[in-house]
This record gives C-alpha cells, structure tokens and sequence, in this order.
C-alpha cells in the first residue's frame, strides 16, 4: 500500500487533500487520480460499475432505494474515467440509474466502448491486411 500512497502524493490531487495548497479536489478529480488509464484497467471498472448498477435487480423492492445512492456515484466513475471521450455520458449514467427498469443499460462500457473500439477494430483491419 506503501507506493501507492506515495505514487497518489505525487499528484496535484493528493497533494491538495494532504497538504492545504489550495482548494480541495473535486470527488470526480479524486476518482481520476486512482482510477486506471488504460485499456483494460478501463475495461473492469466499468464492468464493476454496471454490474453493481444492475445487482438492484437482485432485491426486488429495496434495489430502486440501492440505485438513488449509486446513481451519484455511478456519475462520479463515469466521469472521471471518460469525461475526455464523453462528456455527457455521466449524465446517463445518473439517469440510467435513477429511472426504474433501465439499470440493464450498461453506460460506463458503452464509454470503454466509444474510447477503445476504433482502436482495436484498426488494429484488426490492419492485422486482416498482413495476412493477405
């Protein structure tokens, strides 16, 4: 745990919560010093993140209460990690899990998705055209 607290002192976001150099950091500013960058990293959280929105419909009555306290904070991940590549996609997000019956939804693959698929189908076209 020790490197990670150091790597996380390192940036402007845990210097601004250990240190009073300034305004404190934003919960999504927060999400994004310790959420992963890359590709696959990307690609669990956001499974994480649908998957918990869509466990509410494992208690039937008390699932819609479960998703009014993760809608916020399903907005706050969403956000943090692809505000860059859609920046209204943590409105749906919010959205997606307030509404009743619309948690199947999965919004934060949907940004993994928007971010990474034109990567990897260019980088399967161009493999298709090697091996001709």
């Amino acid at each position: 745990a020790e490197p990670s607290y150091q790597t996380f002192l390192m940036t402007k976001t845990g210097q601004r919560i250990v240190y009073d150099v300034g305004p404190r950091p934003s919960p999504q500013s927060l999400a994004h010093a310790v959420l992963p960058s890359d590709m696959i990293g990307k690609l669990i959280v956001s499974l994480v993140i649908d998957a918990i929105g869509s466990a509410s419909y494992l208690i039937p009555l008390a699932g819609e209460g479960f998703d009014l306290t993760w809608a916020p904070v399903s907005m706050i991940l969403v956000g943090a990690l692809y505000d860059d590549v859609m920046p209204n996609l943590k409105y749906i997000a919010l959205i997606e899990e307030l509404l009743p019956f619309t948690d199947f939804i999965p919004s934060a693959t949907l940004g993994w998705l928007k971010e990474f698929a034109p990567s990897i189908i260019d980088e399967a076209k161009g493999r298709m055209g090697d091996a001709k």
